[in-house]
């Protein structure tokens, strides 16, 4: 407890002035003269209760006395203190990655981190908070708030995002906020080194909450599954992070019912690779671990069947503009010799002007021109059809100097003028009715993403776009503008909608999901990345700046709205007091 203006402890001399003038002043005794017949029992009342008939006779005095006081104690402003965060603005990032999902003490480390963040706020005495979230793109929640009611809400709004922490951008971000003011900067999360912190801040507080005991987790770390002759053929490998042995039951299920159930037993930090061989034909293959663990979202994971091709044949008599295209998807690409392209048996895309071979090759085909036909001049316009090869390349500004005849049975989805320009055969073979060297295409931003596009129509038949971390935002070819796409689990909840052209963002769960357009599907799967399925035992500690060790980390809570209410209720009873005696007496 403490004063802050002691300059007004001269005040002090009202309430000893009049306590002097009470000594001083005249004193005149009531005293009646009755009948004696009740003297022995009024002296008795008189000694039973002295104190009580001294505080009625002088009641009016003790209350201004105490007022007295009472007012001056106000003007010196008593406080007393209370613990406080220091410096002069506070930040909060809070990690919301998929291991923040551990399970310690019957809750989440999440929200034992909610909690502490909530008692926290209380200690902000006004100065303003900016909360972080982490993530591919780290957010803010909060800039420079100071509404504690507001704070609260956000904080009990915040959930997990399943996305990689990223925290070196999260603490690079943070630094923006620093503007060479005091700060105390608190991080929420599981394990964090401290050469991790940028240190080089004589005015920022670091204050970082971890995760402090042990975690028992086992994990499948990888799974692949591929179609061979003989059937399913899977690899497996499981994880024990804990420092005890572990006994886990292991299952493989498609979608109809359960394929493989095996006890696995997993030495203390250790990793088991398991194999499966000829198992049945199936769409997507899932692996479950039954272990009693504290970390649950690593115990499952799945892999789909349809191969996506990741690789791309070009013919050598192609343009080598044709070849560089698909290399600038970082994507591998072979050029194969004219006469060998029809002998190749390893699966790929291939991409050629030889049109005779369309019958021989077992899969959908690029055909960039013909060789088995003349081309003939034209002039006019390209204008396209609502097809998902131009959801992003808009063919509208390229010049087409000549174009080989159409196939008859063939869907034509661009037009130069007239004539068609680019058409999709029934198996979906796509054909472009000009060679590269007709056209200004290369020059155009439309052409690599027009090659894009086509290699994601001819990968597995374009009915698996692929595994995504959570809440990955990914370019993907799925049609026109116009369509609307919606996300479903394999179980029909309903997620989200993508309408008008949006962007394609995965959901934050993981699991199988299905996209969706009228009688249009398309699967794809979320996944954790390898380092969310680790979890280790971290700290909490405290690093400070010079600066800022120098601050005092305490509010001043005043006394005087406590005073000044005592002193309102002070002055009612003595008026009370006079009302009884009468303001003439």
């Amino acid at each position: 407890m403490g004063f802050n203006q002691l300059l007004f402890l001269w005040t002090a001399i009202f309430p000893i002035a009049v306590l002097l003038y009470y000594f001083f002043r005249k004193k005149y005794t009531k005293q009646s003269v009755s009948s004696t017949l009740f003297w022995q029992e009024v002296m008795k009342e008189t000694k039973a209760s002295p104190y009580l008939q001294h505080l009625q006779r002088n009641a009016l005095f003790y209350l201004q006395m105490l007022a007295m006081i009472l007012l001056v104690i106000a003007l010196l402003q008593p406080f007393w203190k209370t613990k406080a965060l220091a410096g002069e603005q506070v930040i909060f990032i809070v990690d919301t990655s998929a291991t923040m999902e551990v399970n310690t003490n019957d809750t989440t480390l999440f929200e034992q981190h909610k909690i502490e963040m909530l008692s926290l706020v209380d200690q902000l005495s006004g100065k303003p908070l900016t909360v972080i979230t982490t993530g591919n793109q780290p957010a803010v929640l909060l800039r420079q708030e100071t509404n504690l009611n507001l704070i609260k809400s956000e904080i009990n709004k915040l959930e997990v995002s399943y996305e990689d922490e990223n925290m070196s951008k999260s603490l690079d971000f943070a630094q923006s906020f620093f503007q060479k003011k005091a700060s105390s900067v608190y991080v929420f999360t599981d394990e964090l080194d401290r050469q991790s912190l940028p240190l080089q801040y004589e005015n920022v507080s670091w204050n970082v909450e971890g995760q402090t005991s042990e975690v028992t987790n086992t994990s499948i770390k990888r799974f692949g599954a591929t179609k061979t002759s003989n059937g399913i053929s899977a690899l497996i490998q499981l994880e024990n992070q804990s420092n005890k042995e572990q006994v886990t039951t292991l299952s493989l299920s498609n979608e109809q019912k359960e394929l493989v159930k095996e006890d696995v037993t997993i030495p203390p930090n250790e990793t088991v690779t398991l194999s499966f061989d000829e198992m049945i034909e199936s769409s997507y293959l899932k692996a479950s671990l039954d272990v009693q663990d504290q970390y649950a979202l690593d115990n499952s994971m799945t892999v789909f069947m349809q191969d996506q091709l990741s690789k791309v044949f070009v013919d050598s008599s192609m343009h080598a503009l044709v070849r560089t295209a698909f290399q600038s998807m970082d994507i591998e690409v072979s050029s194969v010799p004219a006469e060998q392209v029809g002998l190749l048996k390893e699966e790929g895309i291939i991409v050629t002007n030889q049109f005779g071979l369309i019958e021989q090759l077992e899969s959908a085909s690029l055909f960039i021109g013909r060789n088995d036909v003349s081309a003939k001049e034209i002039n006019g316009v390209v204008q396209t059809t609502e097809h998902p090869l131009f959801s992003f390349a808009n063919l509208s500004d390229i010049y087409v100097s000549a174009v080989y005849p159409p196939i008859d049975g063939y869907t034509t989805i661009a037009t130069v003028g007239e004539e068609p320009f680019i058409q999709v055969s029934p198996r979906g073979d796509i054909i472009i009715l000009s060679d590269i060297q007709m056209t200004d295409w290369p020059l155009s931003p439309s052409f690599p993403l027009f090659m894009w596009s086509v290699k994601e129509q001819l990968s597995a038949g374009n009915t698996y776009i692929g595994t995504f971390s959570p809440n990955e935002r990914k370019p993907q070819s799925l049609g026109s503008a116009l369509n609307e796409w919606e996300i479903y689990t394999m179980d029909d909840s309903y997620e989200c909608s993508i309408e008008n052209g949006g962007a394609f963002v995965a959901p934050k769960k993981p699991g199988l999901y299905v996209l969706r357009s009228n009688d249009i599907e398309k699967n794809f799967a979320v996944a954790l990345s390898q380092k969310e399925k680790e979890i280790a035992k971290g700290a909490t500690y405290q690093l400070s700046g010079q600066q800022i060790d120098q601050l005092e980390n305490y509010d001043q809570q005043s006394f005087v709205p406590y005073i000044l209410v005592l002193l309102l209720l002070l002055f009612v009873m003595e008026w009370e007091v006079q009302r009884r005696r009468g303001f003439t007496s």
